[in-house]
């Protein structure tokens, strides 16, 4: 199993949902949170802010529907608005895939010992 750890603009969260849903790929956590890159930010008016808004995505998948996964995330946060030369907007986020060695249920921990092999 591995987990994806999607950092994706806010305006984009919703078409992925949408897509890893339709995919059959669910389960999922959403966080907001903020980011640096090299566009330096969001400036509105005369000030500037470092900090962009992203939303992450923790996704757990098996080994065999990573690249699945990663191919619906990537096409549906880049669905948005384009600039620089049609190549898309600076910091449309980025995506990570890490192991999953072990998963511990809450609601279960009673029933199959709390541990879940992966």
């Amino acid at each position: 199993m591995k987990m994806i750890w999607a950092m994706i603009r806010p305006e984009s969260v919703q078409p992925v949902i949408t897509e890893l849903d339709n995919a059959g790929i669910c389960g999922m956590t959403r966080i907001k949170g903020t980011g640096f890159s090299r566009d330096l930010g969001v400036t509105p008016g005369n000030i500037q802010n470092p900090e962009i808004p992203k939303e992450i995505l923790m996704i757990v998948v098996p080994d065999a529907e990573v690249a699945k996964a990663v191919m619906l995330i990537r096409t549906a946060a880049k669905s948005g608005p384009k600039n620089i030369a049609e190549g898309g907007m600076i910091d449309y986020g980025n995506i990570f895939v890490t192991y999953v060695e072990e998963s511990f249920p809450i609601r279960t921990a009673g029933k199959t010992g709390g541990i879940l092999k992966i």
